[in-house]
């Protein structure tokens, strides 16, 4: 009995594994420091960027240890992953308004303020911009330094013209 359930395990045990997420903050972490942003950006984009799409959906979360990798990927960014960054950033305001504060910095474009405060979104429809930009202030208005990020918001709502969904 003891050997057939060994060797079940055996059998079964490697199909556990690749269950398991393959991304997370810690692998990410080690990675980012021995491989540098640009090298995990790429293997993140690689298989139809199937990778990047979590990781992104989970900095957008606002969970503080996916906001510290998004301060780790930036450096690394090129246009097209600093844009989805500061997307990603961006829509962690409602959840985790002074995480995203702390970690916002001109120093790169994906987290600087004007870019991460200012709307950077192409695939909501008006009601969901609406609740977004709604929520974000709410969050916003409860932290001390949110003043600005709120401001850089209505200013480019006040800057734009009518709301136009991408088809």
């Amino acid at each position: 009995m003891k050997k057939t359930f060994a060797l079940l395990l055996l059998l079964v045990g490697p199909l556990f594994v690749f269950a398991a997420p393959s991304v997370n903050t810690k692998s990410l972490a080690r990675d980012i420091e021995k491989q540098g942003a640009v090298n995990v950006i790429l293997r993140l984009y690689a298989n139809e960027e199937k990778d990047w799409r979590y990781v992104t959906k989970q900095i957008a979360q606002g969970d503080d240890r996916w906001l510290h990798i998004a301060t780790l990927l930036a450096p690394g960014a090129d246009a097209d992953s600093a844009e989805t960054l500061s997307a990603a950033v961006g829509l962690a305001i409602p959840h985790n308004p002074s995480g995203v504060l702390k970690i916002l910095t001109d120093r790169y474009i994906s987290l600087s303020p004007g870019q991460v405060c200012g709307l950077p979104f192409y695939n909501m429809t008006e009601v969901q911009f609406n609740q977004y930009v709604l929520d974000s202030i709410r969050a916003l208005y409860k932290v001390p330094s949110g003043k600005a990020c709120i401001d850089t918001m209505v200013n480019i709502i006040g800057q734009s013209d009518r709301f136009r969904e991408d088809i």
